[in-house]
């Protein structure tokens, strides 16, 4: 029963997890990455820009 119940709700959860990633602009990504102490160095690398641009992101 309990295994039933977490299936059905990693079912239903899952596909607005994904959608909120495919939705997420790279501003929201860099500010919750930033959040999570990420440095602005990787930040630029994982979204292609620049440490500058990466810095602005997060600030704006």
């Amino acid at each position: 029963m309990t295994t039933t119940l977490a299936a059905l709700l990693v079912l239903l959860f899952l596909p607005l997890v994904f959608l909120f990633w495919l939705t997420e602009s790279k501003q929201q990504k860099a500010k919750r990455w930033r959040n999570t102490g990420t440095t602005y160095r990787v930040i630029a690398e994982r979204l292609h820009v620049s440490q500058t641009t990466a810095r602005k992101y997060v600030l704006a």
